[in-house]
């Protein structure tokens, strides 16, 4: 009864939400949605990078995304993007199973799985994000089942298990690259949790490397044919990569041509690959000349991933979006409120650590790469949920001693009576 009450809460909220802002958006075309009206009109995956070059068959963005957009715009031409933020709304929702879920398999009461379920249903980022043409939302959909799937699979020593969880944490991964690193992340410590148990380990990582092998080759396989290498993710890493890292980053995204027109128009017409391993090399050789300032920025970023970059919500100023000051203090402060609780969650794990000890490395996994690139809401908010698993442990900690302190208190003051 209360996992159908908060449903139909995170439901109303996420509809209430899109009907509230309607059609606003950035004033833009945002990338996937170039690829996505590509495909539409002409058949072709392609991009022109930014504008700047040719249009061409593209590898720039991993293919997710872009594909079920352009799947809904088929479908219903005249109303494609409200097709999908209704099944953004549905999928949104349903990570509040997958939290509850994940919070009983790492231990967690009934009381503390529907407290971190309640969470993700008010989430202001959560609702946000499931309103608003972002891949956010099918990232957190495939990465929470993913994440709790492959602790299920180690705690019951059951290998099948591990094949949808290596389907799903990859196609979080062909939804935004940055995902990836979980898969060897996932491997390290299915070897630490069943250190011992070697045969057991061998059939893990051999369904888990198949299942997530045979789902990232089609892309493989296309960035073959298209960029005439293997590419297992994007080319847009270099170029995220050169964004966080070169004289003039804060720490914060900044459209490239705004960093150094010259420099991106002098490589707009090289091919993806080329483009991609010029901005790298342009990324490291800001490291090897300015150590001092690159350490700087690590800091930063690391701050700004863990709390919140100082432009938040600036992508969206011109969308002109009302109560928008509202909505940005929103995210803010129900972040900061489930800090504290959090922390005391996880100085509370005793036993439990464990099963935890995969949800911190992998939360931990997601700062590095955000420290690395640059930072960003949307690419802390499908480990957010963890966040809101500790909360909830946190909570339950305090409302348990205050009741514990209540009856000790209660029974002092009957017995001196």
């Amino acid at each position: 009864m209360p996992l159908t009450l908060i449903l139909t809460v995170g439901v109303a909220l996420r509809v209430l939400v899109v009907i509230f802002v309607g059609s606003s958006r950035v004033p833009w075309e945002l990338e996937f949605e170039e690829i996505a009206r590509n495909l539409v009109q002409h058949g072709t995956y392609s991009f022109s990078f930014y504008g700047l070059s040719p249009n061409q068959p593209t590898s720039f963005i991993p293919p997710v995304y872009p594909l079920f957009l352009a799947s809904a715009r088929s479908l219903w031409p005249a109303n494609g993007d409200w097709l999908v933020k209704a099944i953004q709304i549905v999928a949104s929702d349903l990570v509040v199973l997958g939290l509850y879920a994940l919070t009983r398999e790492v231990g967690g009461s009934a009381r503390q799985g529907v407290l971190a379920a309640l969470f993700w249903a008010v989430y202001p980022p959560a609702v946000g994000y499931a309103s608003d043409l972002s891949t956010v939302t099918l990232e957190t959909f495939f990465f929470i089942p993913g994440i709790w799937l492959l602790l299920r699979a180690a705690k019951q020593h059951s290998p099948g298990l591990a094949i949808p969880a290596g389907v799903l944490l990859s196609l979080a991964a062909l939804t935004r690259s940055t995902w990836l690193v979980v898969l060897p992340l996932a491997v390290v410590w299915l070897t630490w949790y069943l250190r011992g148990n070697w045969r057991v380990w061998g059939k893990f990582a051999l369904l888990f490397g198949l299942a997530a092998g045979v789902t990232l080759a089609p892309w493989v396989a296309y960035n073959s044919k298209v960029q005439g290498t293997w590419l297992l993710s994007s080319t847009n890493g270099g170029l995220n990569f050169w964004i966080g890292n070169n004289p003039h980053a804060t720490g914060e995204y900044v459209f490239p041509t705004e960093i150094d027109r010259n420099l991106v128009l002098g490589v707009a017409n090289r091919t993806e690959t080329a483009r991609d391993q010029f901005f790298y090399a342009q990324g490291l050789e800001f490291i090897r000349n300015s150590p001092g300032e690159f350490l700087s920025l690590l800091g930063r970023k690391l701050l700004y991933s863990m709390f919140f970059r100082p432009n938040i919500g600036s992508n969206y100023e011109a969308a002109r979006i009302s109560m928008f000051d509202l909505a940005i203090v929103s995210f803010v402060v129900a972040w900061l409120a489930l800090i504290p609780f959090a922390l005391l969650g996880l100085f509370h794990l005793g036993a439990r650590w464990r099963e935890h000890s995969l949800l911190i490395l992998v939360f931990l996994g997601n700062v590095a790469t955000s420290v690395l690139y640059f930072t960003g809401t949307r690419f802390r908010t499908p480990v957010d949920g963890f966040a809101m698993i500790w909360a909830a442990i946190g909570l339950t900690v305090l409302v348990e001693e205050w009741q514990r302190r209540r009856l000790s208190r209660g029974g002092t003051f009957g017995q001196g009576k």
